[in-house]
């Protein structure tokens, strides 16, 4: 008799299941890693925008080049990019010009401003031009900060 009275009685260090201080300690461990996906998230969401902002920009300065490439050299100045081109806004009507209007920027990317320098001759050669395309934009209406993006090429003359 005095073995089976003694298999019927357990110790409490045997129970199965968790103690309130283990699952409050997992509970914590849980909602920190909830956190920090979470806020992870969050900045690759807003990194995705500001690169996507990043390769339009890059597209529409790549896009001015190759109009102005298109054009030719002996047709790079005020009056042929805005008449029958319609390369250049109306104004100004001096270096540096401005492509906001005819390429519908604001359309792609917020507050912007794109500017388009021609430099002839460039590096004293007269049958060389140096332009540049600048895009600069807020990333957010709400935010201060600016982002820019600026191309640079050389048209040749090859009459």
């Amino acid at each position: 008799m005095g073995i089976k009275a003694k298999s019927f009685i357990y110790k409490q260090s045997h129970r199965k299941g968790f103690t309130l201080v283990e699952v409050a300690a997992s509970l914590l461990a849980f909602s920190i890693v909830v956190v920090i996906f979470a806020s992870s998230v969050i900045m690759s969401e807003r990194t995705a925008h500001v690169n996507g902002q990043y390769a339009q920009a890059i597209s529409l300065c790549q896009h001015k080049i190759d109009q102005l490439r298109a054009v030719g050299f002996g047709r790079l100045n005020y009056d042929e990019l805005t008449d029958a081109t319609e390369i250049v806004d109306s104004s100004p009507t001096t270096s540096p010009y401005s492509f906001v209007d005819v390429d519908d920027v604001a359309e792609y990317l917020p507050n912007p401003t794109a500017t388009l320098i021609i430099e002839t001759p460039y590096n004293g050669d007269e049958n060389k031009a140096k332009v540049t395309a600048t895009i600069t934009w807020r990333s957010a209406a709400h935010e201060s900060k600016t982002n820019t993006f600026t191309l640079v090429g050389i048209i040749t003359n090859v009459e």
